[in-house]
């Protein structure tokens, strides 16, 4: 069965609140002071604004509300049930627009809004365009009805049709905090409720009713001015006497509420700011585990980004070597046609064969360094992958160690007896020849650098050529 709804009134304001959340986030606003509040009856009198919707709760603020607003002309005399009922068909109408939006496809929906679209309209391009269900269906769509007056509108009859019919929300969700409408069967001719008859002055009805009015009216004026007096009574029947429900009873009157203590409201202060802060905190937690969930996803996606980018630099660094090489080919090998050329018109025969050492030590620095490397791979790629992929790597280290370290005496010499040495490089056909390339020169039990400042370019060269080669591998 559900749980009715109060209706609460600051004592401090005269501020109407419809649910204990909103007395709750008005007492933690404004202070202990203004948590003080009272549960106020059904029948209470209120004015509703045609032209703006806005309610005033005494006709002092219906007439200040007049002069403040030149636009509020018409306004309707309603109970505070009324308000109720209309509050419940807001929550209802909202509740329905949630559904709606959480029933479409989430991420189109983000991209759509993030396009400047809104969401409502949003929301409703991506419905009529389900049966597609692309994010290019549903522009397409938009741009077919971006001049409709109803395209951001999320009118009942929309959602009429979306869910087939009226409201669906369920009663056990919103059992808890709507109140349901109060069945008023209340006919001219019924008494007041006996709890009104009981709250009237005796003595003031009779001397009213002796005036000519009938008693179901001079009880109404009695209780409206609280049995203040026969004159204020008497004026209260001159105001109300067009009233349509003039001749109907009373509503039966909700039970008062005992004002509270100045210590029981500052309990009761202290509790509710206990419950906000408590919400507050949950939610904040919440928002922090959210936040760290899209920080870990971005570190992964940005580690991802990185990972790919490294692989297309090295790809292009070996495209680029690679493009120079050939380049570097093509014109040795013109100049070498152009030699040749130039010899057999100066003395009329081929020119003899260059044997091999010859044309190496003709070689640059840089052009030894990649024929000594070369030799290696074709030497034992096929047959001894993993001992040319150790010899490379010691000879790398080698290399980094002393390009790294230039002044270091220690870094440009290699003891020949060493036993790393021994078994990773000298057995190696063309590593020493690579480091003699280097600047590295026999000496009775070492390897030394000739040059006091060995040749960075051809350290680098060479550590660039190496992990080319081991990339292969």
């Amino acid at each position: 069965m559900a749980t009715s709804k109060m209706v609460l009134k600051c004592a401090k304001t005269g501020r109407l609140f419809f649910s204990t959340e909103e007395a709750t986030e008005h007492a933690e606003a404004f202070g202990k002071d203004y948590a003080n509040f009272d549960e106020v009856a059904l029948d209470l009198k209120v004015w509703i604004c045609v032209e703006t919707g806005r309610p005033a709760y005494t006709e002092q603020d219906m007439q200040r509300l007049k002069m403040r607003d030149p636009e509020s002309k018409t306004w309707e005399e309603k109970t505070i049930a009324y308000m109720m009922e209309l509050q419940k068909k807001k929550d209802e109408i909202g509740r329905r627009k949630d559904r709606f939006l959480a029933s479409v496809d989430q991420k189109k929906l983000e991209i759509l809004s993030m396009k400047s679209h809104g969401r409502q309209r949003s929301a409703k391009a991506l419905y009529h365009t389900k049966a597609t269900g692309t994010v290019e269906a549903a522009e397409a769509w938009l741009a077919e009805n971006a001049d409709s007056p109803d395209v951001d509108k999320l009118s009942d009859e929309f959602l009429n049709g979306v869910f087939g019919g009226g409201a669906d929300v369920a009663m056990g969700e919103a059992g808890a905090d709507v109140e349901m409408a109060v069945v008023d069967d209340r006919k001219v001719g019924d008494p007041n409720p006996p709890e009104i008859k009981e709250s009237i002055n005796q003595e003031l009805l009779k001397q009213v009713m002796e005036m000519g009015f009938s008693e179901l009216r001079s009880e109404k004026a009695l209780y409206k001015t609280d049995n203040v007096g026969l004159e204020y009574a008497v004026n209260w029947l001159g105001d109300h006497s067009e009233d349509a429900d003039i001749d109907l009873p009373l509503l039966k009157p909700a039970v008062p509420k005992p004002k509270m203590s100045d210590k029981d409201a500052e309990a009761k202060l202290l509790e509710l700011q206990r419950k906000l802060r408590e919400k507050k905190a949950a939610d904040a937690k919440e928002a922090e585990k959210e936040k760290e969930r899209e920080r870990v996803e971005y570190t992964k996606r940005m580690a991802v980004a990185q990972e790919a980018f490294k692989q297309d630099e090295a790809k292009r660094a070996i495209e680029q070597i690679q493009r120079e090489k050939s380049e570097h080919e093509r014109h040795k090998a013109e100049l070498k046609e152009t030699l040749r050329q130039d010899y057999i018109e100066r003395f009329g025969v081929e020119p003899p064969e260059k044997e091999e050492g010859a044309e190496i030590q003709e070689k640059s620095g840089k052009d030894k360094v990649a024929f000594f490397l070369n030799k290696l791979k074709k030497t034992y790629f096929a047959t001894d992958k993993e001992g040319l992929k150790t010899c490379l790597s010691t000879l790398k280290i080698y290399i980094k160690n002393m390009h790294e370290n230039p002044m270091e005496p220690k870094f440009k010499t290699l003891k020949l007896d060493n036993k790393a040495f021994q078994t990773r490089v000298a057995p190696f056909d063309g590593a020493i020849d690579l480091l003699d390339a280097l600047g590295f020169e026999k000496k009775e039990d070492c390897l030394q650098q000739r040059k006091s400042v060995p040749d960075g370019f051809l350290c680098g060269n060479a550590t660039k050529f190496i992990d080319l080669i081991l990339g292969q591998m």
